[in-house]
């Protein structure tokens, strides 16, 4: 029996060295640059934030809008979605973090303390805990259970934005900042490890299959590099599209399947591949698929799919 949402059947394997390039939908509901788009736990739905002040929730194989959540007062520019896909969060422009049930589309916490834009959010593994991080340089932890809207520890080691956040682990947190720090905390014991990248850090993605060894670490510089978590050395670099720093832009980047290769979408709304061994490009010169800043770029865990977002204002779903 086919699956109900035409999701990726099984089969062999797909090339490492390959990625999907079969348009299959474009979702163009969002009436302004989509600036983040997330898979649910499973991959079977994807949420998206725009510029537009709203969230889209999707069935992207079947071009089905599900939902539309309305509430931030300006652009949405992060979320993060709980294990248990019953709760979401998110944050951007109006310095609020909203957290949403799911099915009722109901703001459950709105969460103020940061004094500035909020560019990452993401919850602990059980969502007992969430995480922002901002413009102000500051990454707050708030309690989910708690009663209290007043964040439960602050850090405050960056010295300019932060622009990423990551928590992998409940007692392990790490951020990107524009002060070209990459910051990875133990918070259990208060331990605090800073590496530095040498530009300002634009975005992070942790290795999918070994998330413990090495980060994907995109830099002001336009260059993507791969770093050791475990002695903080450049393994790989990443280069040759075309960024420009631009404040308040971010490019998407992340792992392919099997981490055979690097994507990352540029500023002319190319799509770029990288053999991950050697650095070399798939594709010397790829032509746009999008027609503006390609912003994120989501892989299926079983890389028959993928899903990409662009100022343009359209999400497109691909598959091999």
């Amino acid at each position: 029996m086919a699956p109900s949402r035409g999701e990726p059947t099984e089969g062999n394997a797909p090339n490492l060295l390959s990625y999907p390039t079969n348009l299959v939908q474009t979702l163009d509901a969002h009436q302004a640059p989509v600036n983040v788009i997330r898979y649910n736990h499973g991959s079977k739905y994807l949420l998206s934030g725009s510029a537009d002040r709203t969230i889209r929730l999707w069935n992207p194989v079947l071009g089905k809008e599900i939902k539309c959540y309305r509430g931030h007062a300006q652009e949405v520019l992060a979320l993060d979605i709980a294990n248990d896909n019953a709760k979401f969060a998110s944050s951007g422009g109006d310095k609020s973090v909203f957290v949403w049930d799911v099915a009722s589309g109901a703001v459950t916490r709105r969460l103020q303390g940061h004094f500035g834009k909020i560019n990452a959010v993401a919850f602990s593994p059980d969502a007992q805990v969430l995480a922002t991080a901002g413009f102000d340089a500051k990454v707050m932890l708030w309690d989910m259970r708690a009663q209290s809207r007043d964040p439960i520890q602050t850090l405050k080691d960056a010295t300019s934005t932060l622009t990423s956040l990551l928590l992998p682990s409940s007692p392990q947190l790490i951020t990107g900042s524009t002060d070209s720090n990459l910051r990875t905390y133990d918070l259990r014991f208060g331990l605090l490890t800073t590496d530095l990248v040498g530009h300002p850090i634009t975005s992070l993605r942790l290795s999918p299959t070994a998330p413990e060894e090495s980060i994907l670490v995109g830099s002001g510089d336009g260059k993507i590099r791969v770093f050791d978590r475990k002695d903080g050395s450049v393994l790989q670099t990443f280069g040759g599209h075309k960024v420009t720093p631009q404040a308040g832009v971010r490019w998407g980047m992340n792992w392919g399947y099997g981490e055979g290769v690097v994507l990352a979408g540029d500023e002319e709304g190319k799509l770029w591949a990288w053999n991950v061994l050697d650095a070399k490009p798939l594709n010397s010169s790829p032509a746009p698929i999008h027609k503006r800043t390609i912003t994120s770029i989501e892989m299926h865990p079983k890389g028959k799919e993928m899903i990409t977002a662009s100022l343009d204002g359209t999400i497109k779903v691909w598959s091999r």
